[in-house]
């Protein structure tokens, strides 16, 4: 993937003549800054390396291609370019392959996805890659089900362990019960075996 590299002793200046030259919002870029110390009759040097969004897509797209055709497999992808991350939503009639048992395919697919552009680009890029809309599904499931949990909690005062989950996953547990008044969320135990603790509130 092709990366953008300027050096220049203003920084503004830099930025501004990046975006000219590649004709670029700065939400539509990816930008690393750096800087090297001048001398004693030097002065400081700054230096911008970017990779675009657009880039980025098409390098995620091209890689979902050949892992599909290493699988056997055709598929359609939408990519969409959010503010904080890259949405990718995969379409195929292999959907259940690409998905894999309780998703496990898709989240390794999504990690090779994000270490591959670190590797390529030295960016922490947040890909959210999902098949025909599985994950959304899952956690609008999650969801309902944890609010429920919650309320039944508040109504018991018995403190609800759920299983280990991801990261993620806790992520929109602790969000939907937060919307739940009278009742909290916390983390325990290890990696990969962390799971959220749903108690009530003491008054």
């Amino acid at each position: 993937m092709k990366l953008y590299e300027y050096e220049g002793k203003n920084l503004e200046e830099l930025k501004e003549k990046a975006l000219t030259e590649l004709n670029a919002n700065e939400d539509e870029l990816y930008i690393r800054e750096s800087e090297e110390a001048g001398g004693l009759f030097k002065a400081k040097k700054y230096k911008l390396t970017i990779a675009t969004k657009d880039d980025v897509v098409k390098y995620v797209k091209d890689y979902i291609v050949d892992i599909a055709k290493y699988m056997g497999i055709s598929v359609k992808i939408e990519a969409k370019k959010r503010e904080k991350y890259i949405q990718i939503n995969l379409f195929s009639e292999s959907s259940s392959i690409l998905i894999g048992k309780n998703g496990r395919t898709l989240e390794a697919m999504q990690l090779l996805i994000k270490n591959s552009l670190l590797n390529q680009t030295g960016f922490k890029i947040n890909v959210i890659l999902d098949v025909e809309d599985y994950k959304e599904k899952n956690n609008r499931h999650l969801e309902f089900n944890v609010k429920k949990i919650a309320r039944e909690v508040r109504k018991t005062g018995v403190d609800a362990k759920l299983d280990p989950m991801n990261s993620y996953e806790r992520r929109i547990v602790h969000n939907a019960v937060s919307q739940v008044k009278g009742v909290t969320t916390h983390s325990e135990g290890e990696e990969p075996n962390r799971y959220v603790v749903i108690k009530k509130e003491e008054e």
